[in-house]
């Protein structure tokens, strides 16, 4: 079989504009709900071993794969403009959205642990350009009324929470010049760039976890959610009075960000940083702890 065969069978599925990436990878070009169309994907490729993984690839929204070939669905008026298309916050808008267009809904949020309940949810709006005053809200749900809750999203996979350049140069500069006076690691000029080894780690602070994670807008007003959204994770109550959003962690004060969700600034090679204020080729990130290996040594600020 080859990726010509798959492209068939998605067509006798209805679907008529594709992308041949590769000759193992294709994308359906469509509007609306590109989550649905992967869900239907699956389904009909089960004989191929299909399954839908919303972690796959760089696309928010993932991918499905199916024996050796990966079929993704992008967006098709959006080809070609320079956009990553509809997103994983987009996923979490339609997905209340399609229930909340025939009038207001009761909405849970909940992870199994915590739960966060509003009435009279009439919609969702996309916030996340807005990062003015360090404002983290990707999502806001409109309750009548006008009030407004704030939700950052994160996918299951994600391990950086910002691009610190701006925010932590300054500081990370320091420790760079420190570790290396201290003969902690090596820095070598490769032309206009500066590469180091190892990798430095810093533990953040909670002040520092607060500006990271919440911002201005987060803490005490909104939350943050952790989830690779699919169309399975909103449904409706056996009533019809509640619509449930299922989500992998909430994640609401400082003292969740522990252990495996601990933040550290990681300070790590960047050929493309060559204005960085740390050292030329060097960027600074905030990341969980998972993102800490073998290969990064943490050190104190």
């Amino acid at each position: 079989m080859t990726i010509s065969d798959i492209e068939k069978r998605l067509r006798k599925m209805g679907f008529k504009k594709f992308k041949k990436e590769s000759s193992k990878t294709i994308s359906i070009l469509v509007e609306g709900n590109r989550i649905d169309v992967l869900e239907r994907v699956e389904k009909d490729f089960a004989d191929m071993n299909a399954k839908y993984d919303p972690n796959k690839g760089a696309s928010s929204i993932g991918a499905v794969v199916a024996d050796k070939f990966t079929i993704k669905a992008r967006p098709a008026s959006k080809q070609g403009k320079g956009s990553a298309g509809l997103d994983n916050e987009d996923a979490m808008i339609n997905g209340i959205e399609q229930f909340t267009k025939n009038g207001p809904m009761t909405v849970c949020i909940t992870d199994g642990k915590k739960k966060y309940e509003y009435k009279n949810v009439i919609g969702v709006e996309e916030v996340g350009r807005d990062t003015t005053n360090r404002k983290k809200a990707d999502v806001r749900l409109k309750i009548k009324g006008g009030k407004k809750i704030p939700i950052s999203i994160k996918k299951d996979n994600a391990e950086i929470w910002e691009s610190a350049d701006s925010y932590y140069a300054p500081t990370a500069k320091k420790v760079v010049d420190r570790e290396e006076n201290k003969g902690n690691v090596t820095i070598t000029e490769q032309g206009p760039i500066s590469y180091m080894q190892p990798n430095l780690g810093i533990k953040t602070t909670n002040s520092e976890k607060r500006d990271v994670v919440f911002g201005s807008d987060l803490l005490n007003k909104g939350f943050v959610v952790v989830r690779s959204f699919r169309g399975s994770d909103f449904q409706m109550s056996g009533d019809g009075d509640m619509l449930y959003v299922y989500v992998t962690q909430i994640i609401d004060k400082i003292s969740d960000l522990k252990g495996k969700d601990d933040i550290f600034f990681l300070i790590r090679n960047d050929s493309s940083r060559k204005g960085s204020k740390i050292r030329p080729g060097l960027r600074v990130l905030a990341v969980k702890g998972t993102r800490i290996n073998k290969n990064v040594k943490v050190v104190t600020k």
